[in-house]
């Protein structure tokens, strides 16, 4: 349900206020524990604006569904392009009526930089948490973004001499994931605890978060599970899914392809429980490939869109790899099959070469645990010192 013209931001409040915008399950976490931490340093302050519902729990008001920003490719945004800009123009109206002291745009760079702008311009602070991919793709915006925001959050140390080279404010945080997860997960313990037998051989599969993620990759998964079964009849798969929209669409693709033999186990959220328990993970591009590196467990990369859309976006590319955990190596230490690569017959052969060399697995696991090291940092309570600088500043 929309909000009506008379709905308030912050219904009065006289205390710091702060207006955030989060787009998906990767920001509202973000943004919850950025939440928190500021609100133990200033425990009036008060958060509004579009948010998950972890952001909720932390005492955000909500005044639009976060899913309706989650919208994957050119062509899903072209379709729903009108509510999305009637979405963004009610918020800035309210936004520039009530004058908060802050504004938050938790990635969502689409959404999140046109606003940052016109707050911006109107003397309304701005930061953008989460450095859109200026290092993967379309460089120049970032003077597009130093145009919108008075400070950038960046998570990954090779972000931050990007701004600085254009002389555009930025912080590197590190990232909350690797804060809040483990550096020597309990598999034993935590298969105990989801149930899943110590000597059995898992795979983790995440399709992604988004609706048109799943509509993607439901099949591709399956069908990759299929060939994985037919080798390692003893396995078990599990595919944590976010909302009960994917759940739906996921579980549908079972039965249109006839999967309900398979030891599929879907998983209502803990995704970070299911890749802890995997031997193997296979996932969508995104953020869960980093808290797949987190986790300490080989993975295969993948990723479907429109021919169209990945036409588009190829194009514009920067770099030779897409996930996470190849970006921060810089270079290619997990294989990524994406788009017209992504088969089942390919995906299957290269999950089941984890499966048959320990050593490489081994080395992997070595090797992310360095960098889960190094982007150890105390991300929430930085990104909370950086924000509360602003609103301790004099009128």
């Amino acid at each position: 349900m929309s909000p009506s013209s008379t709905d308030s931001l912050f219904d009065g409040h006289s205390g710091p206020r702060i207006a955030i915008v989060a787009g998906e399950a990767s920001g509202d976490l973000l943004g919850a524990s950025l939440i928190e931490a500021v609100r133990r340093r200033i425990p009036e302050v008060r958060f509004a604006g579009i948010a998950g519902p972890k952001m909720q729990s932390a005492g955000a008001k909500s005044l639009f569904p976060m899913s309706r920003l989650a919208v994957m490719g050119y062509l899903e945004v072209i379709k729903r392009l009108r509510e999305l800009l009637g979405i963004r123009k009610t918020l800035r109206e309210k936004c520039l009526a009530e004058r908060p002291d802050l504004f938050i745009g938790i990635d969502a760079p689409d959404f999140n930089l046109g606003l940052e702008r016109k707050l911006k311009d109107a003397g309304i602070p701005t930061v953008h948490y989460v450095s859109p991919s200026i290092w993967a793709w379309r460089g120049e915006r970032v003077y597009k973004i130093k145009a919108a925001t008075s400070e950038v959050l960046c998570l990954f140390p090779f972000e931050k001499p990007l701004y600085d080279a254009v002389d555009a404010k930025a912080t590197y945080v590190g990232h909350p994931l690797a804060d809040s997860m483990p550096l020597a997960p309990n598999q034993t313990e935590i298969r105990e605890t989801i149930g899943v037998h110590e000597s059995q051989l898992v795979f983790t599969f995440l399709p992604g978060s988004r609706v048109s993620e799943v509509g993607y990759h439901a099949q591709l998964f399956i069908e990759t599970a299929r060939l994985l079964h037919a080798r390692y009849p003893y396995a078990v798969f599990l595919v944590p899914l976010v909302t009960r929209e994917t759940r739906d669409i996921f579980d549908a693709a079972r039965y249109t392809h006839q999967a309900l033999d398979l030891p599929l186990r879907l998983m209502f959220g803990h995704a970070q429980d299911a890749m802890q328990a995997a031997d193997v993970i296979l996932v969508a591009s995104g953020t869960a490939t980093l808290e797949a590196m987190l986790a300490k467990r080989p993975m295969v990369i993948t990723y479907k869109l429109s021919d169209t859309t990945y036409r588009m976006v190829r194009k514009k590319m920067r770099l030779p790899y897409v996930g996470l955990p190849n970006v921060i190596a810089g270079r290619f230490v997990v294989p990524e099959l994406l788009q017209h690569e992504a088969t089942p017959e390919n995906l299957a052969q290269a999950l089941g070469n984890y499966v048959e060399s320990k050593k490489l697995s081994s080395a992997l696991s070595e090797f992310f645990g360095t960098q889960h090291e190094s982007l150890r940092q105390d991300a929430a309570e930085r990104a909370a010192d950086a924000v509360v600088a602003y609103l301790r500043r004099p009128a």
